[in-house]
């Protein structure tokens, strides 16, 4: 993301959507035709997951909790087949981003993106007496539950998705992961600027308008590099309560299913801050995985400083309308200049 955007429209988008209810849910449009060979589409994991009928609350403080908006989130993850599982989720409400502490969350998987929903059981979300260990580099602060997937059948290499419906009002939250295969490769994609019209259209959106848009070609660009195997990692600085917001959004303009990750915090980072945010996030994703992103597309210096230290090629760097020093990348004006060029895949790889 740019610099910060003017002081005033970051704090009235800021107070909007923590006024705002959950974001729209919309139809998965179908993705562009494959090419000749190419690898079958990741599942859009869009079944309808068990009906959640609220049975109250525990405590009493937890209603008065509730009464604003909920902006619960869950935390996507590229894991491995032989490693660490984790399913970890945030819940709470309100203009404050109040946690909701101490309360149950029924927990449901969908292996596969197929079959029947699993019933993984019933969690308590923490509290600041009973906080949980960082984990997969999310710190504790409250409102938030960490379940250890390999406690029962591990999750095989694919696509997989976790439910977890409060049980004192039925709201819900959802995360998914993509357990790789030892030859995975990934690559990783801004989006404020990079995929939407512009670095801060999403605040247009936040302030009652429509959705931004998506430059022309960007979602077909993806949909090649998925098509020959390669992994999305859709890594934005933007707040974690703009999670499904942005899995919306993602969705909306056809963008093919990926793993998103955004800030922790409730503010978004922004220059130096997000440039740090995404260095961290490849250090996570080499680090847990071993892998180094084999694409990268961004458009601005601090994505080319945050590629360039993690070891991704230059030639396979691709930087929008960036008017600065590349070091070795390519810079481009124009997404559908890109697929037939580099991206249509001969055959399906790994």
């Amino acid at each position: 993301m740019r610099s910060a955007p003017p002081a005033t429209l970051a704090l009235a988008a800021l107070s909007f959507v923590a006024c705002s209810g959950a974001p729209r849910e919309v139809a998965t449009p179908a993705p562009p035709p494959a090419s000749a060979g190419a690898c079958p589409a990741r599942p859009a994991c869009d079944a309808p997951p068990p009906p959640a009928l609220p049975r109250g609350f525990r405590h009493t403080r937890s209603r008065d909790v509730a009464s604003g908006w909920p902006r619960h989130r869950g935390r996507d993850l590229f894991v491995r087949a032989d490693g660490p599982q984790w399913a970890i989720a945030k819940f709470a409400y309100g203009p404050q981003d109040d946690d909701l502490e101490d309360e149950d969350v029924e927990a449901y998987l969908l292996r596969g993106c197929s079959g029947a929903w699993e019933r993984l059981g019933a969690f308590r979300t923490s509290d600041d007496d009973h906080l949980h260990p960082t984990t997969e580099g999310i710190p504790d602060t409250g409102g938030r539950v960490y379940l250890d997937l390999t406690a029962g059948r591990r999750l095989e290499v694919g696509r997989h998705r976790v439910h977890l419906a409060v049980v004192g009002d039925g709201t819900s939250a959802d995360l998914f992961i993509e357990v790789l295969p030892p030859d995975a490769r990934v690559a990783v994609t801004d989006i404020d600027g990079t995929l939407t019209s512009s670095e801060v259209a999403v605040v247009g959106e936040l302030l009652g308008g429509g959705p931004p848009a998506a430059h022309p070609g960007a979602a077909a660009a993806m949909h090649a590099l998925a098509g020959s195997g390669v992994h999305l990692f859709y890594v934005t600085a933007r707040p974690e309560w703009l999670v499904g917001n942005t899995r919306v959004w993602l969705r909306e303009q056809g963008f093919p299913p990926g793993i998103l990750h955004t800030t922790i915090g409730v503010t978004g980072a922004f220059g130096g801050a997000a440039a740090r945010y995404k260095t961290v996030e490849l250090d996570w994703l080499k680090a847990r995985t071993g892998i180094v992103p084999l694409f990268g597309f961004g458009n601005m210096p601090s994505d080319v400083a945050t590629y360039t230290a993690a070891g991704i090629p230059p030639s396979r760097c691709f930087y929008y309308k960036l008017d600065a020093d590349l070091r070795g990348g390519v810079g481009h004006d124009d997404y559908r200049r890109l697929v037939p060029a580099l991206f249509t895949p001969p055959a399906c790889a790994p």
